[in-house]
């Protein structure tokens, strides 16, 4: 059986979860751009690294928010078996 500390625990670890994603909607993006804008101007091709870095930059956001949404899918279950 589960103390009282953990079932708690758990409620505000899948709330953690919830509330990391939209810095990661945010951040996977905007690090995204400026890495192909930094490679573009190191390399002469504006703007299409920035391009290529702004869309891999959602793909790892997305990928990143898939994980994060299962995480907290699991510990809503592990809550919901206690």
């Amino acid at each position: 059986m589960k103390s009282p500390e953990k079932k708690s625990g758990v409620k505000y670890g899948a709330a953690g979860l919830y509330l990391a994603v939209p810095g990661i909607l945010l951040a996977a993006p905007t690090i995204g751009f400026f890495i192909g804008d930094w490679a573009d101007g190191k390399l002469g091709t504006e703007p299409y690294l920035m391009i290529v870095g702004l869309v891999l930059g959602f793909v790892a956001g997305a990928r990143e928010i898939i994980n994060l949404l299962k995480k907290a899918q699991a510990i809503d279950e592990e809550r919901d078996d206690s």
